[in-house]
């Protein structure tokens, strides 16, 4: 006779454990279905068939409405990107660069695409994100992951507000479309990217974006 409490038995999974890894595998294969076709061509049906869920109200159970998964996909990586942003930007705390600074735009996010393995979807699934017009917003005002507070433009020179912003739209751009064309090759070739070179070239690439000597409008 087998005895179950044996320490070689394996331990039975609980009912709280199973819903946390179906709402994984929910959250998971909508990331990758997203990242690769797009937010507006990918159904909750489709999603739930692709991650093998028999019932069709899997997703609504576990997670919610559509609106819901893509704020749960965003928070699942935002937040610990935000915390490790705000530890670097503690670590620079006083310095001069600038550079020190807007690292700490660039490196936290670039270093938790390392830890997602190859392939993986959460770039290219931002680069969606970043330019649907609802989550987009949501996303900038910090109402999904809360904004890290500290000065990330420590250093930066002063230009007119409108110009400012076209130049911090063009940074937040160049990270996230570069970041997302990065993760794409790195799947379509089999090979992991090298984030760490990849996170110190954007970082350079947006430090000389941002302190970039104005040539005025008028200027012959």
């Amino acid at each position: 006779m087998t005895d179950d409490s044996s320490p070689d038995s394996p331990r039975p999974v609980s009912r709280k454990e199973q819903r946390e890894a179906t709402r994984e595998l929910l959250l998971t294969t909508a990331e990758r279905l997203f990242a690769e076709q797009g937010l507006s061509l990918v159904s909750m049906r489709h999603i739930v068939e692709a991650a093998g869920q028999g019932n069709n109200s899997a997703l609504k159970y576990h997670i919610g409405t559509r609106a819901d998964l893509i704020r749960a996909i965003v928070r699942k990586h935002g937040e610990p990107v935000a915390a490790r942003a705000r530890e670097m930007a503690e670590q620079v705390r006083g310095s001069t660069n600038p550079r020190d600074h807007l690292a700490s735009l660039v490196l936290p996010y670039t270093e938790h695409l390392a830890e997602l393995g190859n392939p993986s979807w959460n770039a290219r699934f931002n680069a969606q994100v970043a330019v649907d017009p609802v989550f987009r917003d949501e996303i900038l005002t910090g109402n999904l992951v809360p904004t890290p507070d500290y000065d990330a433009w420590a250093g930066v020179p002063e230009l007119p507000p409108a110009e400012s912003l076209v130049r911090r739209q063009a940074m937040r751009m160049a990270v996230m479309h570069t970041c997302a064309e990065q993760e794409r090759l790195a799947a379509t070739i089999g090979a992991p990217a090298d984030w760490q070179m990849i996170g110190e070239a954007i970082t350079d690439a947006i430090t000389g974006l941002l302190t970039a000597p104005r040539h005025p409008r008028n200027a012959h």
